[in-house]
């Protein structure tokens, strides 16, 4: 029985999840603000359907959201990254295969049953999500990634499909491909849609007929999945194990402008540590480190400044690391400079079961054991209780000019202080 391809993902996801946690939030209109309460960045379904735009700034609607009684929240992506994890694991024990694509969606594979309808299949797994988890979702079926995503879409925008959508098993194929324009099918990109326009290609169903001819010789292998993919053809298949990544990039912007070493270290030496988890924890080392820092673009004076520092051996040492990025920032450093963002980018990764020795190490095996086992315990530590329990002398001074979370949620569900206390008689 061939398997259908399955496209899942959350609805208004950041959304739903301060939904979660705050009932009192449901059936509102809602909008997420983006790091440093800057832009918006999500909207639930009630915000968008009164037209609230994404990514204008804040101080620039506040006035409008306040008077149209919309809430608003501060992107809390610690729970938004525990969220998806749940989701992700309870996707894995109902879907055959597992590609997790983002932080709100996956694709899968399912088999067929002998009437080839899996919407029960679909709404069970609708209702088991939202049971265990309490967010929505919508499910999009067809024989390829780029048929599910086009199902996903039609599921979410026609409300009689209760979020399920398979057109793999309708009738009217070539009706609901004539709905989805050619800018909005998965993997064209906006120089292709404006080629294709010119072209006389304005949707899927236009694009699916194209000549082969015709798209291989301006897009070539990539055109040609497209529209076979288009066809039911599977060509971009399921990948259950995500490709390493090449680089890691850990930048903020400041609650405050700042123009002292002191506390461009300490947001440097904070944005290494985590960092250099996530290293750990991808089981990858890395042999390049570059810092950044930066003003405002809209200043006169505008400065930017970055600076790199090749490793001679690939490390994932949180010490070593924070040495050479302090090192590197106190170079790049410029009094009087009013800094409003900074960065470090970790880079020329590779695999940390490939660790190539040196030939007179300047410290023993047992040392190097010993290190790693320091950095594995601060992780694990870090992990069951909070990301800043335990941390490093450099990164422990006062943290006012952390980004501005004003609006953050008052209930939390990935830190163990605020878990609630029960007592019994």
């Amino acid at each position: 029985m061939r398997k259908a391809i399955v496209h899942i993902d959350g609805n208004n996801f950041y959304a739903s999840c301060e939904q979660m946690i705050d009932p009192s939030l449901i059936g509102k209109r809602l909008v997420i603000l983006s790091n440093n309460d800057g832009c918006i960045i999500a909207r639930s379904a009630e915000a968008r359907k009164i037209g609230i735009p994404m990514g204008i700034p804040y101080f620039k609607l506040k006035n409008k959201l306040n008077q149209l009684n919309i809430k608003v929240r501060s992107s809390n992506y610690a729970l938004y990254g525990d969220i998806s994890n749940r989701l992700m694991q309870l996707l894995k024990r109902n879907c055959e295969e597992l590609e997790i694509y983002s932080i709100d969606e996956a694709f899968g594979t399912i088999k067929r049953p002998k009437d080839k309808y899996l919407y029960q299949w679909g709404k069970d797994l609708r209702s088991l999500v939202y049971q265990n988890i309490g967010i929505a979702i919508s499910i999009g079926i067809g024989e390829t990634k780029i048929l599910s995503k086009i199902s996903n879409h039609i599921a979410k925008k026609i409300e009689t499909n209760s979020g399920i959508f398979d057109i793999g098993v309708v009738d009217n194929k070539d009706n609901y491909l004539n709905q989805i324009k050619v800018d909005k099918v998965w993997g064209v990109g906006r120089k292709m849609s404006t080629w294709l326009k010119k072209s006389g290609v304005t949707n899927a169903r236009e694009l699916r007929d194209i000549s082969s001819k015709q798209i291989k010789e301006k897009y070539g292998i990539v055109g040609l999945r497209i529209k076979n993919e288009l066809k039911g053809n599977l060509c971009i298949p399921i990948k259950e194990t995500s490709s390493d990544r090449k680089e890691i990039c850990v930048s903020r912007s400041f609650g405050y402008p700042i123009d002292n070493l002191q506390e461009l270290n300490q947001a440097i030496g904070k944005y290494i540590l985590i960092a250099s988890s996530k290293l750990r924890e991808n089981k990858q080392l890395t042999s390049a480190i570059t810092v950044f820092i930066a003003t405002s673009n809209h200043t006169k004076d505008y400065f930017k400044s970055e600076l790199t520092e090749k490793l001679n051996i690939p490390t994932s040492d949180s010490r070593v690391l924070l040495k050479e990025s302090l090192t590197l920032t106190k170079k790049i450093f410029r009094p009087y400079r009013n800094l409003v963002k900074a960065g470090i980018i970790l880079h020329k990764l590779q695999s940390s079961q490939y660790k190539q020795n040196i030939i007179f190490p300047k410290q023993n095996i047992q040392e190097e054991l010993n290190i790693e086992r320091l950095n594995n315990l601060i992780d694990n530590i870090n992990q069951r209780n909070g990301k800043n329990i335990l941390g490093w002398g450099s990164s422990t001074i006062e943290e006012s000019w952390k980004p501005r979370r004003e609006k953050l949620s008052y209930l939390k569900i990935t830190d163990i202080e605020y878990l609630p206390t029960v007592s019994a008689n």
